[in-house]
């Protein structure tokens, strides 16, 4: 009788889940013969508004590793928030100087979780070059227990795959094609601004009673005759741990006050002068003055007009290149919402 080992079904069972999860994001490339340290190859794909799919560029290789519950229960996993695994040098020295990088997932069963992480990376920051002359057979590789292989990781993944493409396809900058990738739509709907009939404003919350800044970008009526704080559509909206500059952190846009101010103060008891109107004033880089309110010491909050500067046109002629040629489709935002980041340090992965 042919009797099948208890390791191989279990490497068979977490195989087979792994091929589920994934398979809706790519298309699989595997190795006749396990010969090079990687055991399975995922091309990456994209969902399109059409319900197809447009195939990247980028092929991304993993190394499958899987924890028995007997060897590591759910309460050990949990105290332990991390797994270490023995790896050999040579295929630690192999994955460094690959010229794709390796990633290793780690199948947890007793919490019936994938793990995920970035070998090369992983080995750069830890050994470095120092890898090649370990005189070692093998060293421990740890991964920590939130670095889940969910739909974030995917995407993540994929994104990094579009921005490979797009520094090729647009000869750009690095740091422009990150910037990019972030803020494609909003850096449209700037551009198509005037063509709808609207004016894009940012309205920054600057938070006095707690640890973050929010930011809304947001459109109305270019005719809108109320007052400066109404009549605004949220098309975007960015929450930062540590507070926000608007002018830093979207360096596309030329930020300009939508009104004239002319504060008016008075000399206090100790002979400096005060605002009478309770708040804060900005200075923009362009010198334009803009009044934020003081919100019972709660919050101050500032309206300001927005329009892309030279280098956002720069970035908007990047965009619609990428759509030309078939790169980039644009959310719609009538059906999609407006987009959403929040920054904070508890949002980092490792993927």
């Amino acid at each position: 009788m042919l009797i099948v080992g208890k390791t191989d079904a279990f490497e068979q069972n977490y195989m087979a889940k792994f091929e589920e999860l994934a398979t809706h994001y790519g298309v699989f490339v595997k190795y006749e013969r396990d010969r090079a340290a990687r055991d399975i190859g995922l091309h990456l794909t994209k969902d399109l508004r059409s319900g197809k799919k447009q195939v990247t560029n980028s092929l991304v290789w993993f190394q499958m590793k899987g924890v028995m519950a007997t060897t590591l229960n759910k309460e050990e996993f949990e105290k332990a928030k991390c797994v270490g695994l023995s790896m050999d040098i040579e295929h630690l020295r192999h994955w460094f100087l690959d010229k794709e990088p390796t990633h290793l997932i780690v199948y947890i069963e007793s919490v019936d979780q994938f793990l995920v992480m970035n070998l090369q990376t992983y080995i750069a920051e830890t050994w470095g070059r120092g890898i090649l002359t370990l005189d070692q057979k093998s060293a421990t590789v740890t991964v920590p227990a939130s670095s889940v292989l969910d739909e974030q990781a995917f995407a993540i993944l994929t994104r990094y795959a579009d921005m490979a493409q797009w520094v090729k396809a647009l000869d750009a900058e690095q740091a422009d094609v990150e910037l990019l990738s972030r803020d494609c739509n909003l850096i449209y709907a700037f551009s198509s601004a005037e063509a709808r009939q609207v004016e894009c404003g940012v309205l920054w919350t600057k938070w006095l009673s707690k640890m973050r800044g929010e930011l809304r970008v947001a459109e109305r009526p270019i005719d809108f005759e109320g007052d400066v704080a109404d009549g605004w559509e949220t098309i975007h909206e960015h929450w930062q741990y540590g507070g926000i500059n608007p002018e830093n952190s979207y360096p596309y846009l030329e930020l300009f006050a939508l009104e004239d101010y002319e504060p008016e103060t008075f000399t206090n008891a100790w002979g400096d002068e005060e605002l009478v109107d309770d708040g804060e004033t900005i200075v923009l880089k362009n010198g334009d003055h803009v009044f934020g309110p003081n919100a019972a010491n709660e919050y101050c909050h500032f309206v300001f007009g927005a329009r892309l500067n030279e280098y956002g046109v720069k970035l908007q002629s990047y965009v619609e290149t990428l759509v030309q040629i078939g790169l980039l489709e644009l959310r719609d935002p009538t059906s999609d919402g407006h987009t959403f980041i929040d920054i904070a340090p508890w949002h980092n992965r490792l993927v």
